[in-house]
């Protein structure tokens, strides 16, 4: 999953800018699907309700057409499991970052 993320970090780093995200993180993670990529993301504070949930839908839909494969985005409250929270930020690595 990583080298397959590896070969679009490009295009990655251009779908994290162009909807405000402020962290972006894959999550190598055996508890979660295989088939799908995970990321745990973290947008910009500032942005609004309404532009927030634009921001989510466009950055996963992105995602899929780059990937080709469905992408799951996560977010630290995402997890209503501590333990499971804290194996997931063990497993991920930082892609993105502003």
């Amino acid at each position: 999953m990583l080298i397959e993320v590896a070969k679009h970090i490009d295009q990655v780093k251009e779908l994290c800018s162009k909807h405000k995200v402020k962290e972006l993180s894959v999550i190598d993670n055996p508890t979660l699907q295989k088939d799908q990529i995970h990321f745990l993301v973290r947008f910009d504070s500032n942005i609004s309700t309404i532009h927030y949930a634009d921001n989510y839908c466009q950055l996963q839909d992105g995602f899929n057409t780059l990937f080709g494969k469905t992408v799951t985005l996560w977010f630290e409250k995402s997890f209503p499991d501590l333990q499971q929270l804290e194996e997931v930020k063990k497993s991920k690595r930082l892609l993105f970052e502003v």
